[in-house]
C-alpha cells in the first residue's frame, strides 16, 4: 500500500477518534471507503496491522451504525464488508441528532431567568446558528436520499 493511501486511512482513524469512536473503526471505514470490493475481516486486519478480533468488534459497530454492510461471496463462508450506499446520509443524520441535543439544551437555557441582555443575546445567537446548521444538514440528507432512490439509480445505471 502506498504512503498516501496509508496516510488517508490513518487520517480517517484520527477523525473518527476525535468524534469519540475507536480509531480502528475509522480506519476500517477508510479502507472500506476506498476499496473497490468488499473486504473480509482478515483483509482489514492485514491492511491495518491489527488483530482480527479488534476489527471484528469495530466492523460490527460500523455495521450497527449502517456505515458498512455485511455481504457474502459465492463459495466463501467468510463475511465480507463494504461501504453502504447511504453511509453519507446516515453519518449526517447522526450528526443532526447530536446537534439537536445541544440545540435542545440551548432552548432550555432560553427559559431561564437571565437578566443580562448580553447573556440572552448569546443564547439567541447559539440557538439561531444551531437551527441554521440543522436545517441545512436536514436538506442535504433529504437531497442525498433522493439522489440514491432506486428510481434514480435505475435511470442512471
Amino acid at each position: 500500500m502506498d504512503k498516501k493511501t496509508t496516510a488517508f486511512i490513518e487520517r480517517m482513524g484520527l477523525i473518527w477518534e476525535n468524534e469519540g469512536f475507536p480509531r480502528i473503526a475509522g480506519r476500517i471505514f477508510g479502507v472500506a471507503l476506498i476499496s473497490p470490493q468488499a473486504c473480509s475481516l482478515d483483509q482489514f486486519a492485514e491492511v491495518l496491522g491489527v488483530s482480527k478480533a479488534s476489527v471484528s468488534n469495530d466492523a460490527r459497530m460500523l455495521e450497527k451504525f449502517g456505515m458498512i454492510e455485511r455481504v457474502g461471496m459465492p463459495g466463501d463462508r467468510r463475511d465480507y464488508y463494504q461501504i453502504t450506499r447511504d453511509s453519507t446520509a446516515r453519518s449526517l443524520s447522526a450528526r443532526v441528532d447530536r446537534l439537536r441535543v445541544f440545540e435542545d439544551a440551548i432552548s432550555d437555557a432560553m427559559t431561564l431567568k437571565i437578566a443580562q441582555a448580553d447573556v440572552r443575546d448569546r443564547l439567541v445567537v447559539h440557538q439561531k446558528a444551531y437551527r441554521a446548521v440543522i436545517t441545512a444538514l436536514e436538506a442535504t440528507v433529504a437531497d442525498l436520499k433522493t439522489q440514491d432512490s432506486p428510481t434514480r439509480r435505475s435511470k442512471h445505471a
